[in-house]
C-alpha cells in the first residue's frame, strides 16, 4: 500500500523549534508516502474498469499545504510535496491541511496565581502543523483542540508563578530563558499536543492584570511596597555621604568635636532624607 518515509529534517526541526516533551513523536504513527496510483486494490480495479475516471485524476496541493489520502475511508498515506498531483479518483478522499504558521488568542482568561491571587491574563499560541496524519486522520478538529487544551495549560501554569517578583520568575517577567513562564507555557501545550501533529512555536502571555474586585488593594500594596523601598535606598544613600563628608573633612585636617559630627551628621540627614525642601534658619547675635 505505501512505503514507510524517513520523517523529514524539517519535520525535525519543527518539533525542536517548538521544544516537544520527548523524542518519541517520531515513533507514534508517522505519516507514510501514499502510492497515489494505486491506494487499494479495489482503487485499481476500479479505476482500470473504468478509465473514463481518470479524467478527474489531477489535484492540486497548494504551498504549505500537505494532504492526508484516505482509499475507501481509510489512511493509504500522505501528500507532502505541494504541485499538481496525479491521484487514483476512485473511492479517493483527500484530507488537506495547512502547514503555514497560525496563531490562537485566547482572551481574558480568569485564574489565580501562585499567590491565590484573582488574576485575568491573556495569551498567544503560534504553532505549525508538522503532521497531516496526526492532524487530519488522527484528531477530529485540530484547532479546536488546541483552542481548549490552551486555556487549561494556561490556568495550570500560571497558579505556579506569583504576579510579581523581584528575585524570580513571575508572571510579569523576569527569569531566563529557560524558566520563563513563556519557557514552561510552551512545554507544557506542546506535551499535551504532542500526539496531534502539532508543533508549538511560541506561547505567551499577551495581557495580565489583578481581577476587579482586589486592583486597588493590590495598586495599594505595590505602592507602600516601592515606597519603603524607595525610603530604604534614600537613608542608605544619606549615611553613605553624610559618613563621606566627615571623612574629607578629617582627612583635611579639620578638627571636630564628638557633638560637632553628631550636629553635622545630623543636618545632613535631615536634609537628604527630607521629602520636602528645608529652609535654613540663622541665628542672629546683636
Amino acid at each position: 500500500m505505501g512505503i514507510s518515509m524517513k520523517t523529514p529534517d524539517q519535520q525535525h526541526m519543527l518539533i525542536q523549534e517548538g521544544d516537544s516533551a520527548s523524542e518519541s513523536a517520531d515513533e507514534i504513527d508517522d505519516d507514510v508516502q501514499a502510492n497515489l496510483v494505486c491506494p487499494s486494490a479495489l482503487s485499481a480495479v476500479l479505476s482500470i474498469v473504468c478509465p473514463c475516471a481518470w479524467l478527474c485524476s489531477i489535484r492540486t496541493i497548494q504551498q504549505n499545504e500537505q494532504a492526508a489520502v484516505m482509499a475507501w475511508g481509510q489512511y493509504a498515506g500522505s501528500i507532502t510535496k505541494h504541485g499538481l498531483t496525479i491521484v487514483n479518483p476512485c473511492g479517493i478522499e483527500l484530507r488537506v491541511a495547512s502547514t503555514a504558521r497560525a496563531s490562537l488568542d485566547l482572551k481574558d482568561m480568569r485564574c489565580s496565581d501562585a499567590k491565590g491571587n484573582p488574576i485575568i491574563v491573556s495569551g498567544n499560541v503560534i504553532y505549525k502543523i508538522y503532521s497531516v496524519k496526526k492532524a487530519r486522520v488522527d484528531m477530529q478538529n485540530v484547532e479546536q483542540y488546541i483552542s481548549e487544551q490552551g486555556p487549561m495549560v494556561l490556568r495550570k501554569v500560571c497558579s505556579h508563578f506569583p504576579f510579581d517578583s523581584s528575585s524570580g520568575p513571575s508572571l510579569r517577567g523576569g527569569g531566563t530563558a529557560d524558566n520563563s513562564v513563556g519557557a514552561v507555557l510552551r512545554k507544557e501545550l506542546q506535551t499535551i499536543l504532542l500526539d496531534s501533529g502539532i508543533a508549538v512555536l511560541k506561547f505567551d502571555l499577551s495581557d495580565i492584570y489583578y481581577a476587579a474586585e482586589i486592583a486597588a488593594a493590590m495598586l495599594q500594596k505595590q505602592q507602600a511596597e516601592a515606597m519603603v523601598e524607595a525610603r530604604e535606598l534614600i537613608v542608605q544613600s544619606a549615611v553613605d555621604i553624610a559618613s563621606s563628608a566627615i571623612s574629607r573633612m578629617k582627612a583635611k585636617c579639620h578638627q571636630l568635636s564628638a557633638q560637632g559630627e553628631e550636629r553635622i551628621l545630623g543636618n545632613l540627614l535631615t536634609v537628604i532624607c527630607s521629602d520636602r525642601g528645608v529652609q535654613t534658619i540663622m541665628p542672629l547675635q546683636m
